[in-house]
């Protein structure tokens, strides 16, 4: 259904090499203490141990065909998904430094766990809230069933040879992060801490980090040209923004991990920095305008195949 473009993985890997616009981020500035929270304080890293596992799904579904993307008032600022879900754990952990510990979480009841979310309007706009309190639950009985917090997970970490392997093999047990098996969010938590101030993990084995696959990296690729859609079926799915099966979803997506783990080995580049470089990208070539292509770095070797558009599949992968 799909195929690898080689020529294109190529040009954005040396671009990427050489342009200098490929940069982790260090999940803090220039949002800290509102998307982000503060630097050295207790209970940040419980905070994005729990936020990241709650990165997917912000977009709604309309007749089988992809809607609108999730934007809500949160403080008096609309805020897409992905932001919203930062400001919102951070704002809980401004109120109680321990929200976000599994003990504090399996004695929150449901209403109160949807009161974390809760909009300008009193309203937890999460489309896939459901999906979201399943995996609290299971998230707060995994630590508290094991008599573990994730410091402690951290510190196993840590302590072996290979750290960053460690943190993804236990993260893979984990409930709200073990469903993935291209582990997105997993990898999205371990750049989160490798790379805030605090420096949370130290990462003495790079080989071992994984692309870190969204939908809205898909979306580059697929336009990028990286990755090619060669069945007209999926194609004309694609463009119309159509519900996709499981297999097709899988198909683009694990293509995509495919082109990006490329990118990253050609250009000798992290998996943060690729990654907030295409992120940084979803504004430049965004769901709902045109394409902003005057702006975009990387004008000059895309594909432009603007019509294209993510996989519409329904997942708390990503």
């Amino acid at each position: 259904m799909v195929s690898l473009d080689e020529r294109q993985i190529a040009a954005y890997a040396e671009h990427l090499k050489t342009s200098g616009t490929a940069k982790a981020f260090d999940f803090c500035a220039p949002s800290e203490g509102f998307l982000y929270p503060e630097r050295h304080q207790p209970g940040v890293l419980e905070t994005f141990f729990f936020s990241c596992s709650h990165q997917f799904g912000f977009w709604t579904l309309n007749s089988a065909r992809w809607n609108k993307p999730m934007i809500a008032r949160l403080d008096g600022r609309d805020l897409k998904g992905s932001d919203f879900m930062f400001r919102a754990c951070t704002r809980a952990w401004q109120r109680n430094p321990r929200v976000f510990f599994p003990d504090t979480l399996a004695t929150m009841g449901n209403a109160q766990l949807s009161d974390v979310f809760r909009d300008d309007d009193g309203a937890n706009p999460l489309p896939m809230w459901a999906e979201h309190l399943a995996l609290i639950h299971g998230y707060a009985q995994w630590f508290v069933s094991r008599n573990l917090e994730p410091a402690d997970v951290l510190r196993r970490a840590a302590a072996d040879s290979k750290p960053l392997y460690a943190l993804l093999t236990v993260l893979a047990e984990v409930p709200g992060y073990a469903e993935d098996p291209l582990q997105k969010k997993a990898m999205l938590l371990a750049i989160v801490l490798e790379n805030r101030p605090e420096h949370f993990l130290k990462v003495t084995d790079p080989e071992s980090a994984v692309p870190i696959i969204d939908y809205h990296l898909q979306r580059s690729a697929l336009r990028a040209g990286l990755v090619r859609v060669v069945d007209p079926t999926l194609r004309a799915k694609l463009e119309a923004r159509q519900l996709l099966s499981a297999g097709e979803e899988f198909a683009i997506r694990s293509a995509t991990y495919e082109a990006i783990a490329a990118i990253m080995a050609q250009a000798e580049l992290s998996a943060a920095a690729v990654d907030w470089f295409f992120f940084q990208n979803r504004t430049r070539c965004p769901e709902t305008s045109d394409p902003k292509c005057p702006e975009c770095p990387v004008q000059a070797i895309c594909a432009k195949e603007t019509r294209l558009f993510q996989p519409v599949f329904r997942t708390t992968a990503y």
